[in-house]
């Protein structure tokens, strides 16, 4: 791998289940980094093609898996991992590990704890109850790290908010109807200007992801050794921006997706 910003996805808990979105997604990454219940020997192979593969046995990944470990320590970038599939097997002596990855609850973690970076990237994968569906996509380089947390289902947004949808599933019927009525009625006095912004509000994100992942599919693609004109011809209607990435890319390497979306916007608003 050349040098330069390392893009690696972090994810767990598929369950057999690869969605298209996900996809995309490991489209823009150098490395995956999967911490166990693949849940299909199809899925496994599927994922170790295109990129290298950092993988720990999970709960469900039962004969085919044999050969995967339950513990698994890697370094990318200058970054010391660690990885498990459940939090329980992580060993109490962690030495110079910078990043604790594991998985197994479905649900989204990321706290620094001791100056050591402790990550559960969620299931993008099986649905589990109302957690919202998650990945991790990190940054490394010389060994430092930037974490991007990628959630895959509108309405959601943090765990936070899916324990409180799971508090509204426990409520009774009388207090469901008035927190409908209650719900309907913030709608009517809002009116139709602030769905209308927040219709706006979403699109204008799903553009700038849009945005994100092809910007980094050309950071990869170059690092791959495609050339500018082959990278234009293969991106078919954005061939003006895939172009302009091209260029910021040769001129100022050492720039992430975001600073280049950042750079691009500069340059509109100049003209």
């Amino acid at each position: 791998m050349e040098g330069g910003p390392i893009r690696a996805a972090v994810m767990a808990d598929t369950h057999g289940v690869l969605r298209p979105e996900v996809e995309r997604i490991l489209e823009t990454c150098d490395v995956i980094i999967h911490a166990g219940d693949f849940d299909s020997q199809m899925l496994y192979h599927k994922l170790d093609v295109d990129q290298p593969l950092y993988a720990v046995r999970g709960n469900n990944d039962r004969g085919w898996s044999g050969g995967l470990a339950t513990v698994k320590r890697f370094e990318i970038g200058g970054v010391k991992f660690i990885m498990a599939h459940e939090r329980v097997d992580i060993p109490s002596s962690l030495k110079d590990v910078q990043v604790v990855i594991f998985g197994h609850s479905h649900m989204y973690y990321q706290q620094e704890i001791n100056g050591r970076l402790w990550l559960n990237p969620g299931s993008c994968g099986y649905k589990r109850f109302t957690l919202p569906l998650s990945l991790a996509v990190m940054t490394i380089e010389d060994g430092n790290y930037e974490v991007e947390t990628i959630w895959l289902e509108k309405g959601y947004g943090t765990p936070g908010a899916a324990k409180a949808q799971m508090e509204t599933s426990k409520m009774g019927k009388y207090e469901k109807q008035q927190r409908r009525y209650k719900q309907k009625a913030g709608k009517a006095a809002g009116g139709k200007q602030a769905a209308d912004k927040e219709q706006r509000d979403s699109r204008r994100k799903e553009a700038e992801r849009d945005s994100l992942f092809m910007i980094a599919k050309i950071q990869r693609l170059k690092k791959a050794g495609e050339t500018r004109d082959w990278v234009i011809r293969n991106l078919g209607d954005e061939y003006k921006l895939a172009g302009t990435v091209y260029d910021i890319c040769e001129k100022k390497p050492g720039l992430n997706a975001r600073q280049i979306l950042e750079l691009i916007k500069e340059q509109i608003m100049s003209v």
